[in-house]
This record gives structure tokens, C-alpha cells and sequence, in this order.
């Protein structure tokens, strides 16, 4: 399966058990077996761990669905409105395998697992029943340690819930496409005096990118585009959808344009919004389990160094 660099960081924590070496890493990189779950660059669970996973909940579950129906009239039944995926809450519960009478091991996962003053989604990556590591962007939101008998007793439990806005799962590492490079052709025109046969010049200069998705919800490509490049349109071939700039706009050299239909944002450099730039918004997504293709135009002179990017994660819900 082909995957790119990591996209999102992660905290420099570290725990006993864990691998983590309190440096930052790809979230998921530090899983090594089933029933284990990372956050924060901390590891939990595994066969022979300190701290066992023994309650899952809510990530296998479907969100519900949220949207209403509308009442039909006089008749009976009801007209059916649009639905969507809801949040997704997962609650983990560990419990402490190994003898801990000074709360050692339980008081580092609490410190792990402290709020932080603003809050935010983080990732979680859990590899519990699949083929690989699925990871989550959830906000910590509860943190419980139960004081009842099994805990006078020295059994020990924490249990965490997140709650993540977006429903989905994604495998943990992110798909990145080859970069699509502009096709060549005779910047100068026609020279006179003419010879036979005549060379006309690059007008435009175009390509494709085939992009799967092994998920089975549809995906969200973020495009990047590097310069030089003059009015760009990318375009998703099956359904002629397109996102076509200004035809007066130009991406100079050395400059990136970050598109994201996700969010359906055009950034320059990192920085600077250019969505005004953006004249046909046709925003599209990846169908679930198929490949795409996407085109990439631009009016101008062939340039070596200009191309087109997708990166993105493949989805399940």
C-alpha cells in the first residue's frame, strides 16, 4: 500500500511501556501490535503491556445519523430529508496489569492525558481488529479514574473518551500522489520564415494524475501546486468538475498554492488566502473505493519545475 509522510504531528511525551524516545513522530508510527492505542506520542495496550485496553466503545460503531424528515402533507409517511454522519465519540478503558500500590504507572498515564488551556483535536490511533492502524482527530473531553472496591483493591483503571468532530477513521499514514509535471511543447510559436513541417508553440500544457481511494467513504484531496503556472484549472476527468483560476492569474516560480477541498480553501505559501482567485469552485471528492483521474492545466510555456500534488487519507466509515 503506498504511503506518504505523516501530515500531523504529535506531543513529546513519554511513558514506561511506550516507545516513544520524547521526540515527536508520525502519529501511528509507534504501534507495533494489535489492542494497542497511541496519543500523544504515548503507547497503551499490547500483549504483554504494563496497561491493557479491556473496553472499547464507539469505534467500530456508525455515528448516528443526523437531519430530519419532513412530514408529508395529508398522507401518510414522510418526505425524506438529506442525513449525515454525526460526531463519533470513543471511550477507551485501561486498566493496569502489573502491581502499582504507589500509582506510579496511572498517575503518568493522568499526566499524558491532562487538558491542556485550549483544547483541540489531536490525533488518536487505534489498531484494534483491522488490517493496520486507523487514526481519529478527537478533543479529550473526559477523563475518569473509578475509586469503587476493585479499586481498594489495587485494580487500577483510567478511562478516556474523545470526541471527534469528524466521523471518520483513515488509515494512519496519508496517500501522496507522484508530482505531476506539465507536458512539453515548442514555447516559441511559429518562426519565420516558416519550414515544413511546422512546429506550432505550447499553448497549453496538460497532464493526469490517477488517484485511489481504498476507503469506503468518499475522500478529500488536498492539491498542491507549484509554480510557475499561469490560470491553472484542475479538473476531475469522469465528471468535468473543475477549480479554474483567474485567466490573468499567475503562480510565479518558487511559489506553492495549497488547495484543499476539505476545507475548500486556497492558501499561497502557507499563508496568504487566494480563494478570490478561484473563479470556478466545482469542489469534488474521491468516490470510495475507485481511482480518479484529475487533470491539470495551464495556459502558458512548458516549465520543468511546475507541477501538480494530492495528498489525503483513505476514509472509513
Amino acid at each position: 500500500m503506498p504511503y506518504g509522510s505523516g501530515l500531523y504531528g504529535a506531543g513529546t511525551y513519554g511513558i514506561g511501556g511506550s516507545s516513544g524516545s520524547g521526540g515527536s513522530s508520525v502519529p501511528g508510527s509507534l504501534l507495533t501490535e494489535q489492542w494497542q492505542v497511541e496519543y500523544r506520542n504515548t503507547v497503551w495496550g499490547g500483549l504483554n503491556a504494563d496497561v491493557q485496553i479491556t473496553d472499547l466503545s464507539g469505534w467500530w460503531d456508525k455515528p448516528n445519523l443526523r437531519g430530519n424528515n419532513t412530514d408529508r402533507p395529508g398522507r401518510h409517511g414522510a418526505i425524506a430529508g438529506r442525513k449525515h454522519a454525526d460526531t463519533r465519540t470513543v471511550e477507551v478503558e485501561l486498566t493496569v496489569s502489573v502491581d502499582d500500590d504507589d500509582m506510579a504507572i496511572l498517575a503518568a498515564i493522568d499526566d499524558v492525558c491532562a487538558y491542556t488551556d485550549e483544547p483541540v483535536e489531536e490525533p488518536v490511533v487505534m489498531w484494534a481488529r483491522s488490517d493496520q492502524p486507523l487514526l481519529v482527530h478527537g478533543r479529550l473531553e473526559k477523563v475518569a479514574i473509578p475509586t469503587d472496591h476493585e479499586w481498594s483493591v489495587g485494580h487500577h483503571r483510567i478511562r478516556l473518551q474523545w470526541v471527534c468532530t469528524d466521523p471518520r477513521r483513515y488509515h494512519w499514514q496519508p496517500f501522496a500522489s507522484p508530482v505531476l509535471g506539465m507536458s512539453g511543447g515548442s514555447p516559441t510559436g511559429i518562426t519565420w520564415p516558416l519550414t515544413w513541417p511546422i512546429t506550432f508553440g505550447g499553448g497549453v500544457s496538460t497532464g493526469s494524475l490517477t488517484l485511489p481511494n481504498l476507503g469506503n467513504s468518499e475522500a478529500y484531496p488536498v492539491f498542491t501546486l507549484t509554480g510557475p503556472l499561469s490560470a491553472p484549472t484542475i479538473t476531475r476527468a469522469d465528471t468535468g468538475q473543475k477549480l479554474q483560476f483567474a485567466p490573468n492569474y499567475e503562480l510565479v516560480d518558487g511559489q506553492t498554492l495549497t488547495v484543499d477541498t476539505g476545507t475548500r480553501s486556497v492558501i499561497l505559501d502557507d499563508s496568504v488566502s487566494r480563494r478570490d482567485a478561484l473563479v470556478v469552485a466545482d469542489w469534488f471528492t474521491l468516490p470510495r473505493e475507485s481511482s480518479t483521474v484529475v487533470t491539470l492545466n495551464s495556459t502558458g510555456v512548458y516549465d520543468p519545475s511546475a507541477g501538480l500534488r494530492a495528498a489525503y487519507r483513505f476514509p472509513r466509515l
